[in-house]
């Protein structure tokens, strides 16, 4: 079993930051072979009357379809750029994804969280087939986060190999000064959402010195400190665990390394 699948929960007011970062870089990662077909808006599905998941700013659609400037014309680019997703689907928050395009089947295919693997479909499941395009839903968990995606994404492409061959990557920021030696805390307890006292103060500490933000070092161990080490577990896989938020022996030896 994976992940929880979502769905349509809600409009949004706007494009979401994250997504949008997200669409920016697997644009740039095909070398435009792929470009933005449409992410917000607010609407019903095609030829239904229930809601439209791009209603809720986490969904987008990237076509392959040849144009002057844009788009290869290939099936073959975006069946790289949907196996790259379903592949890295944990670390990218990858909920959905939907093949328009009757390759394995005159019903499209797609992948989803819930089952973690494709399914071709023997009957219409969605509209448009065939369509020359791809739908991709992620997570609310880092949807207004563009930041998450740059570092994970940059993770993934220096530590990955088998996947498609990406354009050059957005500049990386500049490294950060190098972080004074902090020792490990062996054999400390692990801490997770809801955990307070010191070693979630040092955990707090060092993530932020590292560049995954979590407010004050409070020792109170909420929300923000619990995305922010999901953050770190995925920019760091898979030496740093399941990224699931909790820290532990696992994550700690990559985090005080």
């Amino acid at each position: 079993m994976g992940r929880p699948y979502t769905g349509w929960d809600g409009d949004a007011k706007g494009r979401r930051a994250g997504t949008e970062k997200l669409i920016q870089l697997i644009v740039a990662m095909s070398n435009r072979a792929l470009w933005n077909n449409g992410s917000w808006g607010v609407r019903n599905k095609r030829g239904k009357s229930s809601k439209s998941v791009h209603g809720t700013g986490r969904a987008f659609d990237l076509s392959w379809r040849k144009m002057e400037n844009k788009g290869s014309g290939d099936y073959g680019d975006a069946h790289r750029v949907m196996e790259f997703l379903a592949a890295h689907a944990e670390a990218l928050r990858i909920e959905a994804i939907f093949d328009y395009w009757p390759h394995y089947g005159e019903h499209g295919r797609g992948w989803k969280c819930d089952r973690n693997g494709w399914q071709v479909y023997t009957k219409p499941a969605f509209s448009g087939v065939p369509g020359d395009w791809i739908h991709v839903e992620i997570s609310n968990e880092f949807a207004d986060d563009p930041g998450y995606y740059e570092r994970t994404f940059q993770a993934i492409l220096a530590g990955t190999s088998g996947t498609p061959a990406p354009a050059p990557a957005p500049e990386p920021a500049p490294a950060p000064a190098p972080a004074p030696k902090v020792s490990k805390p062996a054999g400390r307890r692990t801490v997770r959402r809801g955990s307070r006292g010191e070693t979630v103060k040092e955990v707090q500490a060092r993530l932020n010195e590292l560049g995954f933000k979590c407010g004050p070092a409070d020792g109170k161990f909420g929300p923000k400190t619990e995305q922010a080490v999901k953050a770190f577990q995925a920019a760091n896989q898979p030496e740093a665990g399941p990224v699931d938020g909790v820290a532990g022996k696992v994550t700690y030896a990559v985090l005080f390394a």
